[in-house]
Parts: structure tokens; C-alpha cells; sequence
């Protein structure tokens, strides 16, 4: 394993690279016709790359890969989730936090492989062009393996979005794999917008036009890869990765053809999820509920209104915890509290009543269950969630049950791996060891 120490003669540069580095998106719209020009880079920019090229060139690429297979790297994460800075640990802003400056092996990770955040076409729920913004994480060799569409889980603030952030799936880059992650509307470059939480359709489509866009930039800089993609996602992440599973089989099976999909802990069946949490005193995932509501109203242009559902104390402060994308998950949780009464109005139980009615229907247009699946499938999820309730997999499983699917196609990981964020480490491992 490399020595801490070691790394000491580049943290330096990390931090100030990192910290001082504005954003600077590639527009992938330019290479449809294969012309690739290197980004200009500032002078810290061009000295931070310098130094990293020259301390790395005796270092064996596999050297990462075979230390982020080890327990030690992935009891690291599960100890950063417990104490509450695993977020600190992936954002870039907040690098030179006392929590996570220390912490040079994953600085040294993410500094390994190449980070673009991009800028590509696509359309809003209303079917308006807009530009939306990702991360492509690259493999130093050129010669990649499989592309890789990663799909984020549930966030609150614009810092966490994979392109202002070191998004956990980028680590699947240092096993020679491209990964692709859409912001989704309402991140990015996007941030004014709302979000259209857990609307399918609209996330769904970020990420094709991502991977659309993407290939042609990929081989203007003469990436060679496979020709199937694997797909892969936790909690709202693997919602949507089920549903691009879905739309790439249907739609894209010659054009964009899978190889192996990966989901944890998905809400897949969302109307049951949403029936659930309505029914209870208590969640643990408050901003779940307000993001909900906001989002199927802005992706179905159900031309609801937030007071009809929202407390007044909800109200006072969703421009700041929700609307402005500045507070991380953690924050926003935090602020709101626990206690579903609070936070919504009681017409939320009057599923057959106006405003609810619609609301209802709309959450059950965007359940992911009733489908068949045609690409080897892995799915995970603890039976101990305290944030998407363990039925939705169970509810799934059913489902592919009743349509006799062949078992060898569909790996069921089923078991006690703790409540919903430590359980996402051990995802993420699992994929990890598995490619």
C-alpha cells in the first residue's frame, strides 16, 4: 500500500488546484465532428498537472485499483458515513475541511484519473431545449473498458453534483472503466431550476443525451472501449438507472447495447413508498416529501401549488433548504426534523380528493416495476433501510417472479447491511469488486 507519507509531496498541490480551479466545462456539442482541442489551462492548473504527471510516472496504474479493493479503503468510507463527513469528503469546496485535508489516499484517487465536467444538449419536462451539465471521470489509458452511466442518489445541495463534485462512482475509473454521471435538471448549470425528483422520464433522458453526446468527444480524443455499457445507481439512482435500463432495451437495443446493470435500494415502487411515509409520524429522509412534491409538479406540469401541501413552517424554509440547492443532504435533514406533521398539511391522506388526487397519480406514472428486464441484473438493498423501505425490492422481485425470468440473469443481494447510507458503501463496494 502506498505510505501516507508519501503523499505529502503532492497534497499541496491537490489542495490548491482544487480550491483555486474555477469550473471549467467542456462543451461536448462541438464534437460531432470529431475535433478535439485540449482545454487552455491556467498557470496553477498547468503546474499542478506537471507535478502530478512526474510524481506518478513511476507508479503502477493498477496501484489504486488494488488498494480501493481493500477493506481498509472501504472501512474508511463506512467509518466517514458513521461520523457524518463522507459528503465533506467528496465535495470539492470542501477539501480543506480539518475532516477531510488529512485524508490524502482519496485525494490521491480522485487526482489519479481524468474529471471533465461537460455541458451537452437535452430537453426539460416541457420539452424545451435546454443545455444541462455532468462529469465524465476517465481512465488515465486510453484503452477503456465498458462505458459506465452512473446515476447519483438523493442530493440537496448544487456542491454535490457530480460536476462540482468527487463523486463516489468516479472511482470505477481507476479500473479502466468511463464513467458517465448526468447533474439531472435543477443541478449543475442548472441550479435555478427545480428539480424533478424521482420524475423518470426527465432524468432518463439527461442521461441518453449525455451518452449521446459523450461518444463523439470520446473518440476525438481516441478512446477505444467496448461497445456495451453497464448502467448503475443507489437509491434515486437506481430508480432511474431501471428506467434507462428500460428505455436502452426498448429504444437504443442495437444502438446502445448492455452488458450488465447494477441497482441498490431503489424507491421502484414509488406510489407504495409514497403511501408509506405519508402514513407515518416520523422519517428519517424529511427532505424527501417537499423534493417530491416539487418535483412531479415541475415534471408533470401538474400546476399544483407547494401551500397546499406545505406547512407554514415548511414554506418559511424551503428557499433555503430546498430551493437554493446550498445545504447538503445532511443540513437539510437536520433543519427540518422528523416529524412528518410539520412539514405536510393533512390533505396529503385525501388520495381521492383534489390537489392529492393528481399529485398520487402522477407519483404512480413513475413507478418502475412492472416491466421486463432483459439485461443481467443485480439487485441490492438491505433489509435494515431506515430511508427507501426494504418492500420496494421485495415489491420487484415479485414482479420479475410472476414472469418466470430466468434466475441466472437476476443476482438478488438481499441481507442485513445496516440502515440506508452505510448500506450504500457496501454497494458501491460489491460493484466495486465485481467488475
Amino acid at each position: 500500500m502506498i505510505k501516507i507519507k508519501k503523499y505529502s509531496i503532492f497534497i499541496g498541490m491537490c489542495l490548491i488546484a482544487q480550491f483555486s480551479a474555477s469550473q471549467n466545462y467542456v462543451d461536448l456539442s462541438i464534437y460531432k465532428n470529431q475535433v478535439y482541442q485540449e482545454p487552455k489551462e491556467g498557470i496553477i492548473e498547468k503546474l499542478f498537472k506537471s507535478g502530478w504527471q512526474s510524481f506518478t510516472s513511476s507508479i503502477n496504474e493498477s496501484i489504486y485499483s488494488d488498494n480501493i479493493s481493500s477493506d481498509n479503503f472501504w472501512n474508511m468510507l463506512h467509518k466517514s458515513m458513521e461520523q457524518g463527513t463522507f459528503y465533506n469528503r467528496l465535495a470539492n469546496s470542501q477539501i480543506i475541511d480539518s475532516q477531510t485535508g488529512g485524508d490524502l489516499f482519496l485525494s490521491a484517487v480522485y487526482s489519479s484519473i481524468e474529471q471533465v465536467p461537460v455541458t451537452y444538449r437535452s430537453t426539460l419536462p416541457n420539452g424545451d431545449s435546454v443545455t444541462l451539465s455532468g462529469k465524465i471521470f476517465l481512465p488515465k489509458n486510453h484503452v477503456a473498458k465498458h462505458i459506465i452511466i452512473a446515476n447519483h442518489y438523493t442530493i440537496c445541495s448544487n456542491k454535490e453534483a457530480p460536476s462540482n463534485a468527487n463523486s463516489i462512482e468516479g472511482i470505477y475509473a481507476t479500473k479502466g472503466y468511463i464513467v458517465l454521471m448526468p447533474d439531472y435538471i435543477g443541478y449543475g448549470i442548472t441550479d435555478s431550476l427545480i428539480h424533478p425528483y424521482l420524475h423518470l422520464a426527465s432524468s432518463v433522458s439527461a442521461a441518453v443525451d449525455l451518452l449521446k453526446s459523450a461518444i463523439p468527444y470520446l473518440k476525438a480524443r481516441s478512446y477505444t472501449f467496448y461497445n456495451s455499457i453497464i448502467l448503475l445507481g443507489y437509491s434515486q439512482g437506481a430508480a432511474v438507472t431501471l428506467a434507462l435500463q428500460k428505455t436502452l432495451e426498448e429504444q437504443y437495443a442495437y444502438q446502445y447495447p448492455l452488458s450488465k446493470v447494477f441497482a441498490g435500494a431503489g424507491p421502484y415502487d414509488l406510489s407504495a413508498t409514497f403511501d408509506y411515509y405519508t402514513e407515518k409520524v416520523t422519517t428519517d429522509i424529511p427532505c424527501s416529501l417537499p423534493m417530491l412534491i416539487l418535483g412531479m409538479n415541475y415534471g408533470e406540469n401538474l400546476g399544483l401549488h407547494s401551500e397546499d401541501f406545505f406547512q407554514p413552517s415548511l414554506m418559511e424554509k424551503c428557499p433555503v433548504y430546498i430551493e437554493s440547492k446550498s445545504k447538503v443532504f445532511y443540513e437539510v435533514n437536520s433543519a427540518l426534523g422528523n416529524n412528518i406533521s410539520y412539514l405536510i398539511k393533512p390533505i396529503i391522506f385525501r388520495k381521492d380528493s383534489f390537489p392529492t388526487s393528481v399529485l398520487y397519480e402522477a407519483v404512480r406514472k413513475n413507478n418502475i416495476i412492472n416491466w421486463t428486464p432483459k439485461t443481467t441484473l443485480f439487485l441490492f438493498h438491505s433489509k435494515e433501510d431506515n430511508m427507501v423501505p426494504f418492500f420496494n425490492s421485495e415489491h420487484l422481485k415479485a414482479a420479475f417472479d410472476e414472469q418466470d425470468l430466468d434466475e441466472d440473469d437476476i443476482e438478488y443481494d438481499f441481507g442485513n447491511y445496516g440502515n440506508h447510507m452505510n448500506a450504500a458503501i457496501t454497494f458501491f463496494e460489491k460493484v466495486y469488486k465485481s467488475l
